[in-house]
């Protein structure tokens, strides 16, 4: 009876989740909420981000940010940031002239010369998909090719979440072999 008991529990925990690695807090903290773009700026200064902000305006899709239309923005403020070894994050903060940020689109990438773990994209992703979750509530809808993938494709997962206050579009592209990875996250309002 204890055997089957502690095999019960084992059987709980997916497969996806027994072959995580940790994930550093700083790589998975993302803002969930949107306000003004001089909180952001703060934020980025005092951990020390590289601004790389374009003296030119960085369109975004509407597959992205379905309300791209509705606003006139400002160019938007940029910012890169190595949470951890061998993987940079970049957020670029999308604002109205009177500073109220609409869009946070975050985009995860393997530095150029590193090396990193397989397994660490997909880590990062469940860890944001189970934060975003909590903050916002069950998703709207998600697609995951990459545990049905068996050759060398490309493959791309989504995961959505739409609320009265927030919506959030976390989106993963990759391939088997490990040679490209990225992950972006989209924080939005209308």
């Amino acid at each position: 009876m204890i055997t089957n008991s502690c095999n019960s529990t084992k059987s709980k925990i997916s497969k996806t989740e027994e072959n995580l690695i940790p994930v550093a807090e700083k790589t998975i903290d993302v803002d969930i909420s949107l306000g003004k773009i001089e909180k952001y700026i703060d934020i980025e200064k005092r951990i020390n981000s590289e601004d790389v902000t374009r003296d030119y305006f960085v369109d975004i899709g509407e597959g992205i940010y379905p309300f791209i239309k509705n606003h006139s923005f400002e160019i938007p403020k940029e910012f890169k940031f190595i949470p951890e070894t061998s993987i940079e994050l970049s957020k670029s903060y999308y604002y109205t002239k009177d500073g109220n940020v609409k869009l946070i689109l975050y985009e995860w990438n393997k530095m150029d010369t590193a090396t990193v773990d397989s397994r660490k994209f997909k880590s990062i992703f469940i860890n944001l998909e189970k934060i975003i979750t909590a903050k916002i509530g069950q998703y709207s809808s998600k697609k995951i090719e990459s545990d049905k993938l068996k050759n060398d494709k490309t493959y791309r997962d989504d995961v959505k979440w739409k609320s009265s206050e927030l919506n959030a579009y976390l989106f993963r592209f990759g391939d088997r072999n490990n040679n490209y990875n990225q992950i972006r996250l989209a924080i939005y309002k209308d």
